[in-house]
Parts: structure tokens; C-alpha cells; sequence
């Protein structure tokens, strides 16, 4: 089964591009239901939820996260901005229309209405029904003072869980997620259109006018005449997350490049180096551990070109990189002032 969005390449082209707390906090909130030993920055930010978000918020989190099939829209709003903040976004649940968080909820659990269009997309009121999850208790609980008093204990929980859990790391996370969309916008300027699709993801792709999006329920979105809202994920890594809630432009969250330079050893950097220069400017240092062309970094940190010639020309300048040309290549290292920079105090 699989979800369709008609669209032109034209409308394709005038996709965007969000970066949403949210949209980490939901991805990380993956890994307490699926443990992700191969990405250590899940690891790490699974240990910090068990040990530092109190029990009442984590749980109801984990209640409306652990499903395969769908997870309520609510919890990631659209971006309206190229960065949004944890506040203005958790504002954005609390204030969602009761009948959007009613239908939402009707998608998500057994025991409410059968929404007919959603029951139709998947094969009938019984296949929906296999679909939905049973009503976990913590959210019944947390329903029994209205629908608006939930999504304000949800938004409370999000803020808390982006606090406690993604805050010490954030600056790295919004590296890897700038870098991101800089690698697809250099992508599209450079291929056209179709090009953003071509490493997206395995589920998604085009064929005959239209995006595919391969799920466990068929749907036609006929709305995306603006193209898509595109949503960088470091917390997504096997699979992408749909919002096509009409007439908002319809999102996908995505599993973001480069993501060992949130936990790979050649990428360190001392976190106050970071704060000091700039964390790409860091991130870059800490990979001239020998001697590399912007090629080869860009490669290795899953930077655009233009984003590491643009800091290399900062880091030259400021005298903490050199550059030499051999034969065709122009190749950076680190001088001794960067060196000393990196160094572990004593």
C-alpha cells in the first residue's frame, strides 16, 4: 500500500525545508520502544530519557509513540519557519483545534469512532481496527480532563523531554540537520527537482507524476500544490514519518545525512571549542586529522561543498588551518594553534 501525492516536478521544486525540536524529540522517543545499538547518539539519549525525564511525562511520551502505523500528527506540528524553537513549537500543540486532536486520536486507538475515510483507506473498519493500538491508560488519564487540558500535558511533556534529553546535545544536532538541507538545496539547485529524491529514502520515490510513499495504508493527498515540507531527522533511521493532515501542506520527516558526527571519534571536538567557533568550524577541525580536501570532508561529515569552503576560508583566515595545492587538489590541515585548540587540558 502506499500513499500518492500527485504533483509537477514545478510544484515538486517549490518543496521546502523545516527543522523541528519536535520532530527530534519524536524520533528519539523511537529508541525507548526499538534500542538502536548501531546509533550510539539514540543509545545516549535513550539513557538520559530513563534517567532524567520524570516518569509521568516519559510514559505518557512513550504511550503515543510506540506504534509502527501512526503516530498523532499533533506531536510534530509543520514548521512555519527555516528553524523553529522548542517553544513556539510545544505553543503550537497546546493550541490545536479539539476536533483536529479528536479525529487524530480516532485514527490512533481502539474503542473510538471509525473515522469512514481513514477505515476506506486501509481496507475497511476491521483492517483499521488490527491497525489501531488499544487506548494505553496513561492516556486515558490524561484525556479525562478534555481534549485541551491533554494536549497541554503532551506539550508540557515534549518541552520536558527537549530540556532534560536533546538540549545538552542541540547545537550538534541542528549541525547535522543545517547540513542537511544545505546538501539538498545544493542538490536541487545544482539536478533539478527530481534530484531531492534521488538518496531520500527507499520508501519514497517517483513514478508517473506523483510521489510514492510506501505504507501500511493507502491515501491519496491531492493538496500539495506546494510541493512538500521536508523535515530532517537525526532520531529517524529506519524509516519516514507522514503528516498530510488537509489543507496543510503535507511533511515528511526523514532520516538525516551524517549522522556519526554526533557520535563518531573522528568528528570530537571539545563541546566549548564548539561554543567558542562555531560547531561545523570544530567539527571540521576535529577531521583534519590528517590532511584532507574539501572533498573528502564534505564526504566525511556530510557537508555541501559550499558549506565547507565557506567555514575553511574562516578557519584559514583566523590562521587555524593551512592549505597547500598538489597538482589539482587544494589539500587543509590544522596548524599548530589548532592543535593546541583540540588538545585535552592538562
Amino acid at each position: 500500500m502506499t500513499v500518492r501525492m500527485p504533483m509537477t516536478a514545478e510544484a515538486l521544486g517549490r518543496s521546502r525545508f523545516g527543522i523541528s525540536p519536535c520532530a527530534e524529540v519524536v524520533g528519539s522517543l523511537r529508541a525507548l520502544h526499538r534500542p538502536s545499538p548501531g546509533s550510539p547518539h539514540l543509545m545516549r539519549w535513550r539513557a538520559r530519557a530513563l534517567d532524567a525525564v520524570p516518569a509521568a511525562p516519559l510514559s505518557l511520551l512513550a504511550a503515543l509513540t510506540g506504534s509502527e502505523v501512526y503516530i498523532l500528527d499533533l506531536l510534530t506540528p509543520p514548521p512555519d519557519a527555516a528553524v523553529m524553537t522548542i517553544g513556539d513549537e510545544v505553543a503550537a500543540i497546546a493550541a490545536t483545534p479539539v476536533d483536529l486532536i479528536e479525529y487524530q486520536l480516532d485514527i490512533a486507538f481502539r474503542g473510538r469512532a471509525v473515522p469512514p475515510a481513514v477505515a476506506a483507506s486501509v481496507g475497511g473498519p476491521a483492517r483499521l481496527e488490527e491497525l489501531r493500538q488499544p487506548m494505553p491508560a496513561v492516556v486515558a488519564e490524561a484525556l479525562d480532563g478534555g481534549p485541551a487540558a491533554f494536549v497541554a500535558r503532551v506539550a508540557d511533556a515534549m518541552r520536558t523531554y527537549f530540556e532534560r534529553v536533546l538540549a545538552p546535545d542541540w547545537p550538534r544536532v541542528l549541525d547535522v540537520l543545517t547540513a542537511d538541507v544545505a546538501y539538498r538545496g545544493d542538490r536541487m539547485a545544482q539536478h533539478g527537482a527530481l534530484a531531492l529524491l534521488d538518496d531520500f529514502h527507499a520508501s519514497v520515490r517517483w513514478e508517473d507524476g506523483a510521489i510514492l510513499v510506501r505504507k501500511p495504508f493507502s491515501l491519496v493527498v491531492d493538496w500539495a500544490y506546494d510541493g512538500l515540507l521536508l523535515i530532517p531527522s537525526t532520531g529517524l533511521t529506519d524509516g519516514v514519518l507522514l503528516n498530510a493532515e488537509r489543507p496543510t501542506t503535507p511533511s515528511i520527516l526523514y532520516p538525516a545525512r551524517g549522522l556519526h558526527a554526533l557520535w563518531s571519534a573522528g568528528a570530537a571536538a571539545p563541546a566549548d571549542l564548539g561554543e567558542l567557533i562555531g560547531h561545523t568550524r570544530a567539527t571540521l577541525l576535529a577531521a583534519l586529522d590528517v590532511p584532507r580536501t574539501t572533498a573528502e570532508l564534505g564526504r566525511r561529515e556530510a557537508l555541501s561543498p559550499a558549506t565547507v569552503s565557506y567555514h575553511l576560508a574562516i578557519l584559514h583566515r583566523t590562521g587555524l588551518v593551512s592549505r597547500r595545492r598538489t597538482g589539482r587538489r587544494v589539500v587543509y590541515a590544522r596548524t599548530d594553534l589548532a592543535a593546541a585548540l583540540l588538545a585535552p587540558p592538562v
